[in-house]
């Protein structure tokens, strides 16, 4: 917010939105100390020397095992909502990240304007921000534009606004706001796939600010602490061991969104049950991936990858709602280059 530098605020709905969520809980009483993109079993078992720290790394605890965790993991949430809306060195309000809020700042020459923000992002694609002013007030508002978008729109009042709205960047909306004034504002959200080249050129998967993950049974066990606050292990109950199918030319075109429910979202969005999107996708199992003796998923090996196994349809949730989860997928080949996985390696 010091430095007016749109990436910060992308970077932090990045986390928000992603890894915090599934480092938590559901109801919000336990974490574990390591999230990672691949992550297939969460048991309470010393994962030394594979993660660099002794001792239990995985388990959701409720208070025991991560020293100052606890006591930082509460400010998440909070500071997130502090920073929705931010003061602009030219006396305007920032709209720097986005959330069903309401503000209410002294603008100008000190008069006081609310601005009340409705939205399901990062689940919906629009944003609509309702001005209420007992008088009339001239000052900028910014609306920023994620680095991922890049054919946002807006109106105001119901009238198109043009601007460049160019992906990791803020629109500037001067005028005289008077009450009842209303901006809506659209961020299309598509599946992008992203390779990682210096990782095996295994890749991941995106859909507006989201990036998805395998669905992947879970099968909870207490394991200490309190029933009111228990310690939990979570296992999987069903195959986590797929590589991608993807079109070679334009893998996004490999996908299918599902939009699950209606109405309002649930007071929870991150869990495999109540999430609100969904992606549909082509796979095959690859047999000779498999965990290792710390029940660690096994190395990634480079893509693309053989595999004689029947194509799949697998689901795909938010990395946030899967506790357990494959995020960082090899490849399956459909041609020559396409390698063996060798099993132990």
């Amino acid at each position: 917010k010091i430095s007016g530098n749109p990436l910060w605020a992308d970077r932090c709905e990045d986390i928000a939105f992603n890894s915090f969520p599934a480092a938590l809980t559901p109801d919000l009483k336990g974490l574990h100390y390591l999230t990672c993109a691949n992550q297939v079993q969460l048991d309470k078992n010393n994962k030394a020397p594979a993660i660099q720290n002794g001792g239990t790394m995985f388990s959701y605890s409720p208070g025991e095992r991560y020293r100052c965790c606890q006591h930082n993991v509460s400010h998440g949430w909070p500071y997130y909502a502090e920073e929705l809306w931010l003061a602009t060195a030219d006396r305007g309000l920032c709209a720097s990240l986005y959330a069903a809020s309401e503000v209410s700042a002294k603008m100008g020459g000190g008069a006081t304007v609310k601005i009340a923000e409705e939205t399901d992002y990062p689940f919906g694609d629009t944003v609509t921000l309702k001005v209420s002013a007992v008088q009339p007030v001239k000052f900028p508002l910014y609306l920023r534009i994620p680095r991922w978008c890049s054919d946002a729109s807006a109106k105001l009042n119901g009238k198109s606004v043009r601007f460049a709205a160019k992906p990791l960047s803020y629109v500037v909306i001067e005028r005289e706001w008077k009450n009842g004034d209303t901006v809506s504002l659209r961020l299309p959200m598509q599946v992008t796939v992203q390779k990682w080249e210096k990782n095996q050129d295994a890749v991941s998967v995106n859909y507006g600010p989201l990036t998805f993950s395998l669905k992947i049974g879970e099968r909870w066990e207490r394991c200490g602490g309190t029933e009111a606050w228990p310690e939990l292990e979570v296992f999987p109950t069903t195959p986590w061991n797929y590589g991608l199918v993807l079109n070679e030319k334009t893998p996004a075109k490999s996908f299918k969104v599902v939009k699950c429910g209606a109405g309002a979202l649930p007071a929870q969005p991150f869990t495999p049950a109540t999430t609100p999107l969904e992606l549909r996708v082509e796979a095959k199992r690859i047999p000779a991936w498999k965990q290792d003796a710390q029940g660690l998923v096994g190395k990634l090996q480079a893509s693309p990858v053989k595999s004689g196994e029947p194509v799949e349809t697998v689901t795909l949730i938010p990395m946030g709602a899967a506790r357990l989860r494959i995020t960082t997928f090899p490849v399956i080949g459909q041609g020559k280059d396409a390698q063996e996985w060798k099993a132990g390696e």
